[in-house]
């Protein structure tokens, strides 16, 4: 299995996907999120940091403005935003490079804007916008290593999917 759809009912549901994720993230591992605005990009990326084991009373958000946030927990976590960029080039003075080729965790929303910069060896999530509060997110492993690790996160996947829909 190289990919996995994950029918989100709620934002609940999405935090408490990204929080599982998170959980089962290792060192170097990078996500680009790929999805429009409002689609819960940042939302997700919540939940992420809670499973990496970042404080509750830490506040995640967006760094739209300044394009990375870093967090501490069982891994580091850079969150980018990359919606204000061009191109790569506006990343220079960053430390871009230590974000997605470190001993942390990346999570890329608007990654498009890396370009060619994008590693290779990553996990793609795309997010669907169906309804107000319902998302779609195509979760899928790239790179040999990923890859193989995705069969244990499509049975973890479809356990959190079972539980959501015995929510409703």
């Amino acid at each position: 299995m190289n990919e996995f759809l994950f029918n989100s009912p709620g934002e609940e549901c999405s935090r408490r996907l990204g929080r599982r994720i998170g959980e089962l993230l290792q060192a170097g591992d990078v996500l680009a999120l790929w999805g429009e605005l409002a689609s819960g990009k940042t939302l997700f990326t919540q939940g992420i940091a809670r499973g990496l084991g970042v404080a509750p009373e830490v506040r995640v958000t967006s760094p739209t403005f300044t394009i990375i946030n870093e967090y501490s927990g069982r891994l580091h976590l850079f969150h980018l935003d990359l919606y204000r960029i061009s191109g790569p080039d506006e990343l220079e003075p960053l430390p871009w490079q230590e974000s997605l080729f470190g001993d942390g965790v990346a999570v890329i929303e608007w990654p498009d804007r890396l370009g060619r910069l994008l590693p290779a060896e990553r996990w793609d999530i795309r997010f669907s916008i169906c309804g107000e509060e319902n998302r779609k997110m195509l979760i899928s492993g790239h790179g040999r290593k990923n890859r193989t690790r995705m069969a244990k996160w499509a049975e973890m996947l479809k356990n959190l999917q079972i539980e959501a829909l015995c929510r409703e």
